[in-house]
């Protein structure tokens, strides 16, 4: 592996290591939290996500350290900022409601899946099987969470307009749901 090749893959998992640092940290805060320990689906993949991350940041560190990488080292100002964005997500946690939590990871595992992605084509095109084949699992392992917890949350939107408006419509999660599913279908191939 040439040598930029080899700094672009340290660069690329030191950014990983803070990204999923950043998110199993407050997953791990949120499954403390009265709010999400109500919903036992919600714990249930709250827990799943945050041992997948944190079983994925101990194999980054491990390639970093292979690498010759010092973690946190050389991490690009993009990723940086978006883990940053993260970070002041998740630094509110104990303010925000519910559905708040859930839509920021949401935008979490969204983000963490598009880095993966990077990840995986840097990785292929540097020839790193080993970073290459993380990278993949990362992206088959975050992708669905997403799907899963946007599955959730038109319910959990609704619970909490009910609590403060009881007329509240009780199908709006239902017509939401349906809307959402509807729009990820006909998301072209192409």
């Amino acid at each position: 592996m040439s040598e930029k090749h080899s700094d672009n893959i340290r660069q690329y998992v030191n950014d990983m290591i803070g990204l999923e640092a950043d998110i199993s940290k407050a997953i791990r805060g949120q499954l403390e939290d009265d709010r999400v320990r109500s919903v036992p689906q919600l714990v249930s993949l709250l827990d799943r996500i945050a041992t997948a991350s944190e079983g994925r940041l101990e194999r980054l560190k491990a390639i970093s350290k292979d690498e010759g990488g010092a973690f946190g080292s050389a991490i690009k100002e993009g990723v940086m900022t978006a883990t940053g964005v993260l970070a002041g997500l998740y630094g509110k946690v104990r303010e925000h409601p519910l559905s708040r939590m859930v839509r920021d990871d949401i935008i979490a595992q969204t983000t963490a899946a598009t880095s993966y992605s990077m990840l995986l084509t840097l990785a292929l095109s540097a020839g790193h099987s080993g970073c290459a084949a993380l990278a993949e699992e990362g992206i088959k392992s975050c992708a669905p969470t997403v799907t899963l917890l946007t599955r959730e949350l038109p319910e959990i939107v609704a619970h909490e307009l009910a609590q403060d408006e009881p007329s509240a419509n009780p199908a709006a999660s239902q017509t939401a749901l349906a809307a959402i599913r509807e729009a990820w279908r006909s998301a072209p191939e192409s």
